[in-house]
């Protein structure tokens, strides 16, 4: 009897050891089943996306109301140095062709640098020595390369807003402000959200990237403009 017990207790033993070391996932319970479920696999990692920066050159797109547009910046080190109508270095002084370029480059099929747009500038009398670009360059070269450009008179965050929804990019004056301490042209190229829009900044990346309130560029709009400005809106025909 005593060997009986002992040996059903053995039993016993053996049988909670298996029940244990059975998988998990090979139990029944009376309410069910857990069955087997294989890890799921490791997220892959977010795409790189390349720099926009290198080695001094500038390589970015960005979306506007009227397509992708092509970013170029006059410090980019291919043409920083080239002398804009002969005299002045692009760097400093070829804001007004280097958004032309943007402009010409992404919505037609002509490839047109900034020293390309700085030497039709100056061909065609627009550079001001020290002094950048005349203001009728913008409505008048953007209508030579088949867009129609004309002069923004609605100075207010919807009607810009509306103009931006409407099909039309914004080449833009500005005062001293955020952008300059005399004049500089930007391109407002698109809604963002709310009241804020998207900008190419042909002298800075970091203001290209950040989104901007409409009321604050219309503040700093510059007041000396002349041939329509200090705002135009371009549109492809």
């Amino acid at each position: 009897m005593k060997k009986k017990l002992i040996f059903g207790a053995a039993a016993g033993i053996v049988a909670i050891i298996l029940l244990f070391c059975m998988p998990f996932s090979q139990i029944r319970l009376a309410s069910g089943s857990l069955k087997y479920v294989p890890p799921l696999p490791e997220a892959a990692p977010d795409p790189v996306e390349p720099p926009v920066l290198v080695d001094g050159q500038y390589s970015l797109s960005l979306e506007s109301s009227i397509g992708i547009l092509t970013y170029y910046n006059q410090s980019d080190v291919r043409w920083a140095d080239y002398l804009y109508g002969g005299q002045d270095p692009m760097k400093k002084y070829g804001c007004g062709p280097t958004a032309l370029a943007m402009i010409v480059s992404s919505f037609t099929n002509q490839t047109l640098l900034p020293p390309d747009m700085a030497d039709w500038a100056a061909t065609n009398h627009y550079w001001a020595p020290r002094g950048g670009t005349a203001h009728n360059f913008i409505p008048e070269c953007a209508a030579a390369f088949g867009f129609q450009a004309t002069s923004f008179q609605n100075f207010t965050v919807e009607g810009v807003l509306d103009e931006l929804r409407s099909g039309h990019i914004l080449v833009a004056l500005m005062g001293p402000g955020h952008f300059t301490g005399s004049g500089h042209f930007i391109i407002i190229t698109d809604y963002w959200t709310g009241t804020q829009v998207r900008i190419a900044d042909p002298a800075n990346l970091e203001n290209t990237q950040t989104p901007w309130e409409v009321q604050m560029l219309l503040d700093e709009l510059s007041p000396f403009a002349n041939s329509g400005g200090p705002v135009w809106s371009i549109t492809p025909i």
